[in-house]
């Protein structure tokens, strides 16, 4: 996924992923990412460093809604569904 520097949308759901590919902090233009209905428990730090992340789509996902990291992307304007 390195080279996919110009990927705005990405689609991850239904993949059992128990963490989410440390790949996707090297796309700078990721605008969207779908991660539903997977077994994510935790969210890496690095997420809240993606430049123009807008949606983070963790519905069906064992992760903790009162997550610091949520509400900080939020802040930086990020849509964040649980």
């Amino acid at each position: 996924m390195a080279e996919l520097h110009e990927l705005r949308h990405l689609d991850l759901r239904e993949n059992s992923l128990t963490g989410v590919p440390e790949s996707l902090a090297g796309l700078p233009r990721l605008r969207q990412i779908d991660l539903r209905s997977n077994r994510l428990g935790r969210l890496p730090d690095w997420l809240a460093l993606m430049p123009s992340l807008e949606k983070l789509d963790l519905r069906w996902n064992e992760v903790d809604p009162a997550l610091p990291l949520l509400g900080e992307l939020e802040q930086l304007g990020c849509v964040v569904l649980t």
